[in-house]
This record gives structure tokens, C-alpha cells and sequence, in this order.
């Protein structure tokens, strides 16, 4: 009889554990979305509202001018071709850490944000200096260190974080410095890669919850959780 007891209040405190990781993961989703919302308004209002109000932004231009060249070579480095093998990378980081949204997290934020970087640049053309409109290749860049943040073990996150700012502070300086882009440019690449980040991270707060799901039943896929919980 005993046996029986501790067996149910285990089942009990187990299932409330569940319904306690539930609501932290709404909690955490419900600010993620709201942070990538935060972002997408922030944006419109920089390219958008201050314009209209009569506030100008500076041109681009060297502000070491030696610096112009490495800084050219060092933003091709995130171009057509590198990034996607880089991408490809992360998601065998996600295949072997088995998180089943992982592969489609780490695309749609670095190919999300490419696109929309594209798009806010068509945009918002002419209403402000080119050097204001976000830069494609400080995207990527940012945009692969975020996605490296979604699918890094915790052991390594905080060298993930730290080497990425560092690297990232380094690009966008150099893209100052080096007449590609001015600081409004380097806040609108932010603000873009910032709202794609918030997005796919709230997606990626499951991950561990389809993994479980998948290890119990192989048939039960990442998809089908996703369908599942939605519907």
C-alpha cells in the first residue's frame, strides 16, 4: 500500500514539475515575442518616423581610411558562399545535441534576416541615406553568432556569447571605420537580427520537449509535437 502511495505522489509531483515548465515556457515565449515585437517597432520608427520628423542621419564615409580595404574583405567573409556552409555547421551541432527544432531555428534566423535585411533595404530606400539602411554582410555575421547561442550546449555558451560579441563588435567597427556603414546602419541590422533572434529562440524553448517526445515515440516527430501543441 505504501509502494502504491509513493508511486502516485511521484506521478503527482512529476506532472506538476510539467505543468510548472509549461507556464515558465509561456512566460519565457510570451517575452521573446514581445522583444521581437519591441525590435520590429523600433525599426519602423528609426527609418520610418524620425525621417518624417525632420531628423537626418550622416553619410558613410572612412573614418580611418586605411582601414577601408580590410574591412571590405573582412565583410565578404560573409557572403553567398561562406554562410551557408556555416549554417550547414550549426545544424549538425543541432542533429548531434538532438534538438529537433534546432535545424530549423538556426535557418530561419539566418536566412530570415537576410531576406528582411534585403527587403528593409528596398523599403526604405530613399527615405533615408543608404549608410542608415541595414548592412547585409554585419547580418549575417550577427546573425550566425545568435544562432550559435540557440544550439550551444550550456558548457560552451559563454564562450559562444563572448567570443561572439567580440567578433561581431569587431565587424560592425570595422564597417564604421571603414566607410561601409555608419552606427544608425549598424542599429538597424541589430534591431533586425535582434527581432529573427527573440523568434526563433522562443521556438527553440521546445526543442527539449520534442526531443523527449521523439526518444518515447520515433513516430512522434519534432513536426507533429509542433502540430500537436498549436492545435
Amino acid at each position: 500500500m505504501s509502494s502504491d502511495t509513493d508511486s502516485m505522489e511521484l506521478i503527482e509531483l512529476e506532472e506538476f514539475d510539467d505543468q510548472t515548465d509549461a507556464v515558465l515556457r509561456r512566460r519565457a515565449t510570451a517575452v521573446r515575442l514581445a522583444a521581437a515585437a519591441g525590435a520590429i517597432v523600433a525599426l519602423i520608427v528609426v527609418l520610418a518616423v524620425l525621417p518624417i520628423l525632420g531628423i537626418t542621419y550622416p553619410y558613410s564615409r572612412g573614418i580611418v581610411p586605411s582601414l577601408t580595404d580590410p574591412s571590405k574583405t573582412a565583410l565578404k567573409a560573409f557572403g553567398i558562399t561562406p554562410v551557408p556552409l556555416a549554417v550547414a555547421g550549426l545544424t549538425v551541432v543541432a542533429l548531434v545535441r538532438k534538438l529537433p527544432y534546432g535545424i530549423g531555428a538556426v535557418i530561419t534566423l539566418v536566412v530570415g534576416a537576410s531576406l528582411t535585411t534585403a527587403a528593409v533595404r528596398t523599403w526604405a530606400n530613399g527615405l533615408v541615406p543608404e549608410s542608415a539602411l541595414p548592412n547585409g554582410n554585419v547580418a549575417a555575421c550577427v546573425a550566425l553568432i545568435c544562432a550559435a547561442t540557440l544550439v550551444a550546449s550550456r558548457a560552451f555558451l559563454p564562450m559562444v556569447w563572448g567570443l561572439g560579441a567580440v567578433a561581431a563588435m569587431t565587424i560592425s567597427a570595422g564597417a564604421v571605420l571603414g566607410g561601409a556603414a555608419t552606427i544608425v546602419g549598424i542599429l538597424t541590422t541589430a534591431l533586425i537580427v535582434a527581432a529573427w533572434w527573440a523568434a526563433s529562440s522562443a521556438v527553440m524553448l521546445y526543442s527539449p520537449v520534442a526531443a523527449e517526445r521523439e526518444a518515447m515515440n520515433p513516430l512522434d516527430t519534432a513536426a507533429m509535437a509542433l502540430r500537436n501543441r498549436l492545435g
